[in-house]
């Protein structure tokens, strides 16, 4: 039987536009391993700390990353949880078990 998934499908589509991006995904993949922050993401990258916010900022928007303060350092993470829950997500509107 047919199911409507268009809010389903609007959300999911917002996300996988946000990590779409070479420059996000490839944040994203740094900081699933540890946390960083922006500076050093920048270092690495070869791209100024102001992109890097750009990116953190929409990547935060879409709920894919956490941010820890610790002193004056802002610290980022991806936020795991939502990120195996757009997986789930993605499978299931795929009906891919």
């Amino acid at each position: 039987p047919l199911e409507d998934k268009r809010e389903r499908s609007t959300q999911l589509a917002k996300q996988l536009k946000v990590i779409a991006d070479p420059t996000r995904l490839q944040l994203l993949s740094m900081i699933s391993i540890q946390k960083e922050y922006g500076t050093r993401l920048a270092e690495f990258l070869g791209i100024t700390t102001a992109t890097v916010s750009h990116h953190i900022e929409t990547l935060k928007k879409a709920s894919l990353i956490k941010e820890e303060k610790i002193g004056t350092i802002k610290y980022f993470s991806a936020d795991k949880e939502e990120i195996e829950k757009l997986i789930v997500e993605l499978k299931s509107l795929m009906q891919i078990k």
